[in-house]
């Protein structure tokens, strides 16, 4: 028991000393675009705002899924043909979905960037949401790579390939992955809107603090 009590303080203060580690990076990497010229605009969300603006930005495509599941000319309702079997299959689908987002992200950004280095994986605290995150600034190209990585391969991927074996199941896991994929198509749609050159992810919101050099940066006010 003393060996417990003992461990747990330890355990937060690691945490904590990784966590601001972590903010200190963030900070380093701001400060340092800074020094190139650049000027720096906060683009995060709160979680909450990110899920609400995520399903009205998923929705175009939710709707699409849906519309080419109806029209199918031969429907195939079940993959497993047994009612119980195909419920278990959809939980277990939905559990794994998310971690397969998460790692999805982490798969993209690691390709474009052509290492691991620095990319995290973990779960928020209060709202137990995994995450992934990813410390070094990218262009916006590479960016939206690891930003949509999820939403092409288990959302619309899904959905082309239920749409092409006529398998409505994987419709309804592909639009179940749309739908997880809003905050990213909103965290994207803001990545094109700010015209950035560099983007850098923020340690823990929705979001990213977007750069541009100052001198093509628009001056407040200017419309």
């Amino acid at each position: 028991m003393t060996v417990r009590a003992q461990g747990g303080p330890g355990r937060r203060e690691k945490k904590r000393a990784r966590e601001e580690a972590r903010f200190a990076r963030f900070e380093a990497y701001r400060a340092e675009l800074i020094a190139q010229g650049f000027a720096e605009k906060d683009c995060t969300v709160s979680i909450l705002r990110a899920n609400l603006l995520g399903l009205a930005c998923a929705l175009p495509f939710l709707a699409a899924a849906i519309v080419g599941a109806v029209l199918l000319p031969e429907k195939v309702l079940l993959c497993t043909g047994s009612l119980f079997s195909e419920l278990f299959l959809l939980a277990a689908v939905f559990l794994v979905s998310l971690p397969a987002h998460e790692g999805l992200h982490a798969l993209g950004w690691a390709a474009v960037r052509g290492s691991f280095r620095g990319i995290r994986l973990g779960v928020l605290g209060r709202s137990l949401s995994p995450y992934c995150a990813v410390e070094a600034p990218f262009t916006r190209g590479r960016y939206l790579v690891g930003s949509l990585a999820p939403f092409a391969v288990l959302g619309v991927g899904l959905c082309a390939a239920g749409l092409g074996t006529g398998l409505v199941p994987l419709v309804v896991y592909g639009a179940y992955n749309i739908a997880c994929a809003g905050g990213d198509l909103l965290v994207a749609l803001k990545v094109l809107c700010s015209r950035a050159e560099r983007v850098l992810d923020h340690p823990v919101r929705c979001g990213f603090y977007a750069y541009r050099r100052a001198e093509n940066a628009r001056v407040p006010g200017s419309g």
